[in-house]
């Protein structure tokens, strides 16, 4: 039996017992009473909490809280755990810091590493809702996700009117910062996509739903959002002097980015809702050229045009 076989057998006798001397050690592994030491020695290089106890009534005694090995992290590992617990506090679609700080705590203070280093972030649109407020939905909502179920709740619409849906959440995930519940909703009798910071008023119903045997969440989220939010749309655009800001980012499925001249990019990629596509386009103001679809451009052309009459009003007024 190699030595790698004896330390797993030294390790299982030891967690079946208080403690165990070496020579019970040795006969129970057919082994010298000298290679136990070695053994030992090398569990403990490894991470193994193991002590000794000196006497006659002493022997070895294995920590059966730690069966796993405490690994020493790497200087550059400890670095990266530090700054994340600084990275996450600042995010608002994090909502579990408080755990997450007290369970890399435990990790780091076994290194000595315990202080965290703050760094610098700067969330440009957060939301304006307390992150409390947020967990708090989001709690009621797992909840009623993992005991199947159903809600009721009073939702704000786009069009700012406040609207009631019994509810039966299927999956809770993170879009563009924001917390989104995919649930299916008694109303119109279809899956829909409802925003946390948007629920007014969530309450647990005592009525239970069933899982529909045919859903499949990949049929509604995919690494680029969500899958029924809209069709997806090939876009294909002109851009001037944006190279180096368009090719730090991926703005859609399938994307490919050209670089003409000096000056000229083309931009092709498919993207979801016409209205944020409008909006992304709007952005990039005079620098960016609509080269299809040519629905796309008209639309465009005509929202410039109503911006420039409303402006060109209020300034004339």
């Amino acid at each position: 039996m190699n030595k790698t076989m004896l330390c797993i057998e030294l390790l299982q006798l030891l967690s079946t017992k208080d403690k165990m001397s070496k020579n019970e050690l040795a006969e129970l592994l057919e082994t010298n009473p000298r290679n136990i030491i070695e053994y030992i020695k090398t569990l403990q290089d490894c991470g193994y909490d193991i002590t000794s106890m000196k006497g006659v009534y002493g022997g070895y005694h294995l920590n059966i809280d730690c069966l796993l090995p405490v690994v020493q992290l790497k200087k550059e590992e400890l670095a990266v755990l530090k700054s994340s617990c600084s990275y996450l506090e600042k995010q608002s679609d994090f909502l579990d810091y408080s755990t997450y700080l007290k369970a890399i705590s435990k990790v780091l203070s076994t290194h000595g590493q315990a202080q965290i280093e703050p760094i610098t972030i700067i969330d440009r649109f957060p939301l304006l809702m307390p992150k409390e407020e947020l967990k708090e939905r989001y709690e009621i909502l797992s909840q009623a996700e993992s005991t199947y179920h159903k809600c009721k709740i009073s939702y704000l619409s786009t069009r700012n009117k406040i609207m009631m849906h019994i509810i039966h959440p299927y999956k809770i995930f993170v879009y563009n910062g924001s917390w989104i519940v995919l649930a299916w909703n008694e109303t119109v009798n279809d899956f829909g996509y409802f925003k946390l910071n948007r629920v007014k008023d969530i309450q647990i119903l005592k009525d239970k739903f069933q899982l529909l045997k045919t859903f499949n969440a990949s049929d509604y989220i995919d690494r680029y959002g969500m899958k029924q939010n809209g069709k997806y749309i090939d876009i294909k655009l002109e851009l001037k002097d944006l190279y180096t800001v368009i090719s730090e980012r991926k703005y859609g499925k399938n994307q490919k980015i050209t670089r003409i001249d000096e000056r000229t990019t083309i931009l092709e990629c498919s993207m979801q809702n016409k209205e944020m596509i409008k909006s992304f386009i709007l952005g990039f103001g005079s620098k960016a050229k609509i080269v299809e679809p040519l629905w796309l451009k008209e639309e465009i052309t005509t929202e410039i045009k109503e911006m420039l009459k409303k402006n060109t009003e209020e300034v004339s007024q």
